[in-house]
């Protein structure tokens, strides 16, 4: 009888020791299911306010009023570059992304002659910019105080250089030939500045 006991006993005591060891080997991975971490996440973003002209050297432009060959005929009026084309850059980041902000241009470091109005036009947006870009607000006769020429604009990026953001396009219409008087060059500065509404 004894016998008949000790030839049940060592399968199940093999039984048991390998039951044992499975747990032993299951159990740390066992309560790893159960542990859990957590991972602290911080983003900032400032405000950011940043605009330019590209190109920019070289980025002056010359008007000159000049009589006609015809008596009689009004002066003709000619403009000429010694850069390329002009664009306007920009980048913005606003503290709230309901707020938009507008691009606002006034002549500063000179006068512009009497009876002589100076405008300029923004194009659409053109370029591998990004969000929510300004929309142009069309022709502007320019001042000495500050005037909106592209408005809306949201968290964007216009993209670098030139083909990107806004081609400004300028001209000059003669207001008023009785306040013109001849002149030698006058110069003046335009200044463009990414104000908040």
């Amino acid at each position: 009888m004894q016998m008949r006991n000790n030839y049940y006993m060592k399968p199940l005591m093999k039984f048991i020791f390998l039951l044992g060891a499975f747990f032993i080997f299951c159990a740390p991975q066992t309560f790893a299911q159960w542990e859990e971490g957590e991972l602290n996440v911080s983003i900032s973003i400032p405000p950011v306010a940043l605009i330019d002209i590209e190109p920019s050297i070289n980025n002056s432009i010359h008007f000159s009023i000049v009589p006609s060959a015809e008596s009689g005929a009004s002066p003709q009026i000619r403009k000429t570059s010694s850069g390329e084309s002009l664009w306007l850059n920009y980048s913005c980041a606003l503290q709230n992304a309901q707020n938009t902000r507008s691009i606002v241009a006034e002549i500063s470091g000179g006068t512009l002659p009497e009876g002589i109005s100076l405008n300029v036009e923004a194009s659409r947006f053109q370029g591998k910019g990004k969000g929510q870009l300004g929309q142009s607000t069309g022709k502007v006769s320019l001042s000495n105080q500050p005037k909106a020429i592209i408005t809306g604009v949201g968290n964007c990026f216009t993209g670098d250089g030139q083909n990107n953001g806004h081609l400004l396009n300028f001209s000059i219409d003669v207001s008023d030939y009785a306040k013109i008087s001849t002149a030698d060059e006058t110069s003046f500065t335009i200044l463009y500045t990414l104000s908040d509404n």
